[in-house]
């Protein structure tokens, strides 16, 4: 057979199967997914956290597999410990997926298959609950895995102290470090497993119900001759919570013997090693557990497994620190964090040369055949260059052109808007000019007239007699009281058109006397907490600032229907912030906002414009049925 034949026989067979993988990958891709929930019990930056999703992730996610869709959570409990979070994990979960209908659950550590526990039935009714992480015993009714179905975690720790001895013969005292929560009180039965097989040869200290400070007091006593085996301490005896990282750092920078200990996170934080959990191998585990109910095995045929995947693991830095040579670790042992040597430097270098070469040799071939390509495409890019400049260079023109006209409306909008302000500040001064002059009216020429006629009355009164007839009298005194009452309203209109009181005693002493006769008029309870600020505002500004809480308390007696008002005067640094609030009907903000110009009423655009005039800011905040508050701020 000739090279051709071969090559197209070859490059024929290749496209069958590349065919044939297509529409398998295609059948597969348009099934419905299959939602998966992985519910950790801790933070997502925890190596143990990070090695059982990736094996999981290497089961459920892999390449040949499209028909999954994987969610995860974190419960944050060592951080976050008790029963409130436990109900705040519970909200959370039936917020996001209360309504999704997963194919399987899987609790890591403890936490997580407590709470599954729990909530189970009500989070995820009929929904198979898997397990891993937890250190159990394989179909043991009484453990807080009863019902569900996973994988047991082996904790070693009597390999561990059987490493420890190999590395340190002469070793007498075993420190044994655990705590009281829930994972540290299910350790118990294996450490006293554990001792039980060295009685008489080692002592044995339990430290598992200290404070901190104690047991850092009692790590820091320990002589050489001594192991300190750390198998679990996130809460002390006071109910301290510690993260794993600063539990053990706390405990390595005060020991000055080596630490042993069966958890991988540890390692590069001050552990020596130990026999190691392979969180990975758990995840794998679990997750080819959920393959088989996906491919329709049923959960009751499904039996507890007991995961034996630990290896032993130390960390370089700490046999540095402890001068421990490599012949002496136990025959399978790894190391990590081993620095490189230079032979596997030269040899990642001799790859990356190899791999350089490849690549410009194959970059030489396609460059000789992109060169002959590139001197057609050349010349039409040059043609279409040319085309698209002249195109740009006429849109440019163009858009200078408008921007231009943009500016000059713009500018004539800014002075538009200058000159409307010019015209506020005229039309506010005539209105308080024209405000002086009618409270002057009123006061001069009403007020005597209604006195005169006060005293007329009573003058026709004497000169009628004593004897008068009863209904006569009774009118007299109505028409006395009727024209008592028009004597005050003229003198609350004279006062609230121009407040003798703001420029005779300033204006602290004007807002005291328009409050309290706001409350009297309105028979609303109102609470004050006012700052003197005469001596921080000028006599014009005074106005300002009195027209603003004048306008305020009338929308709230004309609109509000409060019982209570709050007003309150501050100064923080260099402003003055002035508040009113009220416990009224309140209004919509967003609906007032959106509102035209012409729609929105006198008082509020007088009071912001009063607030422009005085260079302040004015933020209203109010809810239906909730009250309003209006709180401008000024400089000073």
């Amino acid at each position: 057979m000739s090279f051709y034949k071969m090559h197209f026989f070859l490059s024929f067979i290749c496209l069958l199967f590349s065919v044939q993988l297509a529409s398998a990958h295609a059948q597969n891709f348009h099934l419905p997914p299959h939602d998966i929930l992985v519910l950790h019990s801790y933070h997502s930056s925890l190596g143990r956290v990070e090695n059982i999703n990736k094996g999981i992730e290497e089961v459920l996610l892999a390449k040949d597999r499209q028909d999954i869709e994987l969610y995860i959570e974190y419960m944050d409990s060592v951080r976050q410990p008790g029963e409130e979070n436990f109900q705040r994990i519970y909200r959370v979960l039936n917020e996001k997926y209360g309504s999704r209908k997963f194919s399987a659950v899987i609790g890591v550590d403890t936490a997580a298959v407590t709470f599954l526990q729990q909530y189970h039935t009500v989070l995820f009714p009929m929904t198979p609950v898997l397990y891993c992480g937890v250190s159990c015993r394989p179909n043991d009714p009484d453990a807080l895995t009863g019902g569900f179905v996973g994988v047991c975690e082996d904790v070693d720790i009597e390999g561990t102290i059987k490493a420890g001895l190999q590395l340190y013969p002469k070793t007498k005292d075993i420190f044994i470090i655990n705590d009281r929560t829930v994972d540290g009180l299910i350790y118990d039965d294996k450490i006293k497993e554990s001792m039980i097989g060295y009685a008489g040869r080692l002592t044995f200290h339990l430290w598992d119900d200290v404070g901190m400070e104690e047991l850092l007091d009692k790590v820091r006593e320990v002589q050489e001759g001594g192991l300190v085996l750390l198998v679990n301490f996130t809460r002390d005896k006071n109910g301290v919570n510690f993260s794993y990282g600063r539990s053990i750092g706390l405990i390595s920078s005060k020991c000055r013997v080596p630490i042993l200990s069966m958890w991988q996170f540890y390692l590069g934080h001050g552990v020596l090693g130990g026999m190691m959990v392979d969180g990975r191998a758990q995840g794998m585990a679990a997750a080819k557990m959920v393959v088989d109910i996906l491919m329709g095995e049923p959960v009751e045929n499904f039996v507890t497994q007991q995961s034996t995947a630990n290896h032993l693991i130390f960390d370089y830095n700490r046999m540095k620190r402890f001068a421990i040579p490599y012949k002496v670790l136990p025959e399978g042992s790894m190391v990590t964090d081993e620095p490189q040597s230079i032979l596997w430097k030269y040899k990642k270098t001799g790859l990356t040369v190899l791999g350089i070469a490849l690549a410009l040799e194959a970059t030489v071939i396609i460059l000789s055949v992109v060169t002959y390509k590139s001197k057609k495409a050349e010349q039409m890019l040059e043609e279409l260059v040319d085309k698209r400049t002249h195109e740009l260079t006429s849109a440019n023109e163009k858009l200078k052109a408008e921007i231009h006209v943009r500016k000059k409306i713009e500018d004539a909008l800014r002075e538009s808007e200058e000159t409307l302000h010019l015209l506020s500040i005229n039309l506010l001064t005539v209105q308080e000019n024209e405000r002086r002059r009618i409270s002057a009216e009123l006061h001069d020429e009403l007020g005597q007239s209604l006195a005169a006629l006060k005293l007329q009355v009573g003058a026709l009164e004497k000169q009628l007699g004593y004897d008068l007839p009863y209904t006569l009298q009774e009118e007299c005194e109505e028409l006395r009281q009727s024209i008592n009452l028009i004597i005050e309203n003229v003198r609350r209109l004279s006062r609230d058109l121009s407040p003798v009181a703001l420029d005779d005693l300033g204006i602290d002493a004007a807002l005291e006397y328009l409050i309290t006769n706001f409350a009297k008029l309105h028979e609303i309870e109102v609470s004050l907490d006012l700052i003197e600020i005469n001596h921080l505002f000028s006599q014009a500004g005074q106005r300002l600032v009195y027209r603003i809480v004048q306008e305020s308390l009338n929308n709230i007696g004309k609109h509000a229907h409060a019982t209570h008002v709050g007003i309150k005067i501050e100064k923080v640094k260099n402003r003055i912030f002035l508040i009113v609030k009220d416990n009224g009907t309140g209004f919509n903000t967003r609906e007032f906002q959106n509102r035209k110009k012409s729609e929105i009423g006198m008082g509020l655009a007088a009071m912001a414009e009063r607030v422009r005039i005085l260079e302040g800011v004015m933020d209203i905040n109010s809810e239906e049925d909730e009250g309003t508050t209006i709180t401008v701020s000024l400089p000073v």
